[in-house]
């Protein structure tokens, strides 16, 4: 048993020490009480990773307020094993963030609608209590492995209802779908890098990026781009490491999803649908009139010139919460337009804030031995920052995940080395 200084000072060695309570019990009970203690932590990772990934797919029927009650639920499971929410600055930042977007409440032309970004706000925090909890006190193998149980569920799910991606649905959201089958392969890498389990990892890997291709989806597909090449560039030695070792794992993987694909004909259409548009960019989405979704390139640069004319007129507090909405009668799609006109240069900065903390963590983590784990961490930071340029990342359930979960892991990691 450690002492309890060091219990105080190092959550991991506490959580790791009440994993391991009841030791003066028989073997056969400390072995139970094992089992039964992953099994609840997969569970409540499974559950908390399709929650949100149900909101992305029927948020007709699974809505925010609904996703709301699902996590409360769970974050008191969380809390009934390891009464402790882990405060870093990610949390502290972002409840300052809430904070201050429920106080633009009192002056937003918008109150009515004000709800649209509170409530997923609230998840935003909630998440971001929840995972950063089951990464910080619970067995991570338990909680990585729910969460590609969790992912494999709703992507499951998804394919058995719409036939996605061997069929695109009539109302298809692709840039939702994207962030959720981004997701998975977040936490598919996770899980990889956890149990160096590499070709396992790698082969489902590939088929989350097959789905994220197949929704095409520009900026999910170049953010996973950028990112990567952001990450070979800044880790080039360790990246080429990673990928020597690989090498061979790759190429079998790349041959089998390869014929895979030459022998589905929809799948295979789908996916050439997808490349065509990321290859062309801002030209296909220009051509490209999506009526339903309001989406086309020319509305998103009309956005961003009212958004910023507006931000102008109140630079430091903005216009309040939902403002951007009220006014022009669809958000921007675009986190820094939406957040300037909404909140002022007091929103942006606590938001973005969030980002500039993952880099820091990461850079005084450089010496901690931590595998590739600094690698996805950084390139997943570069692809929502790019992702953040055409969505309203702020109150994003998927990218709660990834700041919960990577800030807690680098002071985990970093803790437990010291």
């Amino acid at each position: 048993m450690r002492p309890a200084s060091a219990l105080q000072s190092d959550p991991a060695a506490w959580a790791a020490d009440e994993w391991q309570e009841g030791g003066e019990a028989d073997p056969l009970r400390r072995q139970l009480g094992r089992i039964a203690g992953w099994l609840g932590s997969f569970a409540v990772a499974a559950a908390g990773s399709i929650a949100p990934m149900l909101n992305a797919s029927y948020v007709d029927a699974f809505n925010a307020a609904h996703l709301s009650v699902v996590l409360v639920i769970l974050l008191g499971f969380s809390l009934l094993r390891y009464p402790r929410i882990p405060v870093g600055r990610e949390l502290i930042l972002y409840v300052c963030l809430l904070v201050y977007m429920a106080i633009s409440a009192m002056w937003t032309p918008g109150i009515d609608i004000a709800g649209n970004t509170l409530v997923p706000a609230v998840n935003f925090l909630l998440i971001l209590m929840l995972f950063g909890s089951l990464a910080m006190f619970h067995d991570l193998g338990a909680v990585f492995a729910g969460m590609v149980f969790g992912f494999w569920c709703g992507a499951g799910s998804y394919t058995v209802i719409t036939r996605f991606p061997f069929a695109r649905p009539d109302d298809f959201s692709y840039n939702a779908i994207a962030g959720m089958y981004l997701f998975g392969l977040f936490s598919i890498l996770l899980w990889g890098w956890h149990t160096r389990r590499r070709l396992t990892s790698l082969m489902m890997a590939a088929i989350a990026m097959i789905l994220i291709a197949a929704t095409t989806s520009i900026k999910t597909n170049l953010g996973v781009l950028l990112g990567a090449v952001a990450a070979a560039l800044i880790y080039f030695t360790a990246f080429m490491r990673i990928l020597g070792r690989s090498a061979i794992a790759l190429m079998v993987i790349c041959v089998a999803v390869g014929f895979a694909i030459a022998s589905n004909d929809a799948l295979l259409e789908q996916l050439q649908d997808g490349l065509d548009r990321v290859t062309t960019g801002a030209q296909i989405l220009g051509a490209r009139e999506d009526n339903a979704q309001g989406t086309s390139f020319n509305e998103r640069r009309y956005w961003q010139k009212v958004g910023l004319e507006g931000w102008a007129q109140n630079p430091v507090f903005g216009s309040g919460v939902e403002a951007f909405r009220k006014d022009i009668g669809i958000t921007s799609h675009s986190t820094p337009i939406d957040l300037l006109y909404n909140h002022g240069l007091i929103g942006f900065v606590l938001f973005y804030a969030l980002f500039g903390s993952l880099v820091w963590s990461l850079y005084a983590t450089r010496r901690v031995q931590l595998g590739t784990l600094p690698i996805l961490i950084f390139s997943g930071v570069v692809c929502y920052g790019f992702m953040s340029l055409s969505e309203p990342l702020h109150y994003s359930d998927f990218f709660a995940i990834f700041v919960a979960v990577t800030s807690t892991l680098l002071r985990r990691e970093s803790s437990c080395a010291t």
